[in-house]
């Protein structure tokens, strides 16, 4: 029974409360729970009052005391706890009262997906996919579980499984804008499935986000051509990393440029990247509408996308025809699907004459240098000896590039190497290896073809560039993946004398390594079948003296390359645009 006290105080809170003076009202409830710690009651108005006031965590926690003994506030405040945390990005602190929710509602297809969220968010994707699963299976109708669920085995390398997934979301729900994006970046992972089925799923998927284009989109003649590029990876992103080379050197006689930045949080490299457009567009918040009204009326001759399928688009503003020429480049690996996408910018090397035309609703631009151009993002570490040389021989592989691209496929040709190679190791990095359900799972993978543990070094993301750059010392080879190949990643391991051994197919996906290693002289190191990529990288892996000259030769070798050259890709790329508005328009 409440003591005299207890009661003044809650009716003091009450009063308080009617009077918007939530600062005083937590005060004083703050007061009542110190004197009473098992008043389920107190701690729930306490929590509601710090909701007010925006102190999330500490509401949370106090609802954790609510739930300390059954009582009839018990599911309510778990609930409560559960939507804070998702509300607010509290992943850590959401995962026990998920878990208490779970139990309280064994039957909820939400509370599932609410454990399976914070997983997820965790970056802890093969604990998070049976909470997904379980939520599909309670709640059929509800769309984000086929999502999240789908994306949790993409992440991690299953891109089979979470295509499946997406079809069920398609069979059951419908191919919406979201799963129609997911769907036609992930089918550039899977292994063995022909160029013309992934081709079909591009045009459904653009079909998903299209609207119906305008009727015309004019052009008056300017004294200069007005090109925009649109992008939400104008940050510390791969993307800027080739962009820079554009947006720094483009002929401001004869350009005048405009970025359309569709990003939630700018870096300082957006700062870098403002600093040196003409027109600088910050469209994140713009509705689709909204941002066609703007290019409309910012008059462009020529827009450029960079992203693709390759994560928050806006495809449906090409759907729309926003300018009189529109082109794909650089952040994706496929085709758009898009009829008004009028050009793709590639090369010889990615994209073989006579090759991959018919996978393209767009015609291809091939620049003859190569269609890339780096530019690195500062001082380089120095570059180590030979780890070879450390270790009686031993070769140790290297796969930095990001985990979706690393198939079970992939995985049966480095254990094959690693077989035929006792005293060789492999070093795989990428983000999603910090979890540690997933690094058990590897081991237990390579464990089963003979390989030992410590023979399979496993590690999550580096941050720091820098940090990141150094681990390259400990690679003497590093594996491209397939058929998805590495792009940055590539270029970085060459420069820090690491070459890279790729396999080459017959699409623009699988042909980057194939580009790159071509314009630095190494195209013997891009294998055309799975057995030929072992052969070639046991082979160099057995002549330590090439390593030792590669190691102290491909920086140079790089930074001397068409790769690096801007003045030499500025003018292919500007003279392909004018190509473009004299055919086009």
């Amino acid at each position: 029974m409440a003591s005299q006290q207890e009661v003044k105080l809650k009716k003091k809170i009450s009063s308080l409360t009617q009077q918007r003076k939530y600062k005083k009202a937590r005060d004083v409830a703050l007061e009542l729970v110190r004197l009473n710690k098992a008043d389920i009651e107190s701690w729930f108005a306490l929590s509601q009052l710090q909701e007010v006031l925006g102190e999330v965590k500490s509401a949370v926690e106090c609802l954790y005391q609510v739930c300390q003994e059954p009582s009839p506030m018990y599911v309510p405040a778990v609930q409560k706890a559960v939507q804070l945390c998702e509300a607010h990005g509290l992943d850590q602190l959401g995962v026990a009262p998920a878990h208490e929710l779970i139990k309280a509602m064994p039957n909820s297809g939400a509370a599932f997906f609410s454990l399976g969220l914070f997983y997820f968010n965790l970056q802890q994707f093969v604990t998070a996919s049976p909470y997904f699963l379980k939520s599909i299976q309670l709640s059929p109708s509800e769309s984000r579980p086929y999502y999240f669920g789908a994306l949790s085995y993409i992440y991690v390398g299953q891109v089979s499984q979470g295509m499946e997934l997406l079809d069920a979301h398609i069979s059951k729900l419908g191919l919406d804008h979201r799963v129609a994006t997911i769907k036609a970046m992930s089918s550039n992972y899977l292994h063995g499935v022909s160029d013309e089925a992934v081709f079909t799923i591009h045009k459904d998927s653009a079909a998903a986000v299209s609207v119906k284009a305008s009727d015309s989109c004019d052009r008056e003649k300017k004294e200069k051509v007005k090109i925009g590029y649109l992008s939400p990876d104008l940050k510390n992103h791969s993307v800027s990393f080739f962009f820079k080379a554009i947006v720094e050197n483009h002929s401001r006689d004869s350009f005048d440029v405009y970025c359309y930045s569709d990003l939630p949080q700018p870096d300082n490299v957006t700062a870098e990247i403002k600093r040196e457009s003409d027109h600088w567009i910050d469209c994140h918040g713009m509705s689709d509408a909204e941002l066609y009204d703007q290019i409309q009326a910012d008059g462009l001759d020529i827009l450029v996308d960079l992203v693709g399928y390759a994560g928050s688009h806006r495809l449906k503003v090409f759907s729309m025809r926003a300018a009189p020429v529109q082109v794909s480049y650089l952040g994706y690996p496929n085709t758009t699907g898009l009829a008004a996408m009028d050009y793709r910018l590639s090369d010889g090397w990615a994209d073989p004459v006579g090759m991959t035309e018919d996978q393209y609703t767009e015609q291809l631009i091939r620049l003859s240098g190569g269609f890339l151009c780096y530019t690195p993002a500062g001082d380089l570490p120095a570059i180590a000896p030979l780890p070879a040389d450390s270790n009686n021989g031993g070769v140790c592989f290297g796969s930095f590039n990001s985990f979706l691209k690393v198939t079970s496929e992939m995985m049966d040709m480095w254990a094959e190497l690693l077989k035929k190679l006792p005293e060789s190791s492999v070093f795989m990095k990428a983000r999603p290896l910090a979890e540690e359900a997933l690094r058990e799972r590897i081991w237990a993978y390579f464990k089963e073809q003979g390989i030992a543990r410590a023979r399979v070094r496993l590690q999550g993301w580096s941050e720091d560039i820098n940090s990141h750059l150094e681990l390259y010392n400990e690679v003497d080879i590093h594996l491209d993946t397939f058929p998805y190949n590495g792009t940055t990643t590539t270029i970085e391991s060459l420069r820090q004398g690491v070459p890279v051994v790729s396999l080459a197919g017959s699409n623009h996906r699988s042909r980057v390594g194939c580009s790159i290693l071509s314009q630095v002289g190494l195209d013997d190191l891009v294998a055309d079948s799975e057995k030929d990529f072992v052969d070639v990288a046991a082979g160099l892996a057995n002549d330590l003296g090439r390593l030792r000259s590669l190691r102290q030769e491909l920086r140079a070798r790089v930074d001397n390359s068409s790769l690096m050259d801007r003045k030499r890709f500025i003018a292919e790329l500007e003279e392909s645009f004018e190509l473009m508005l004299n055919e086009k328009v």
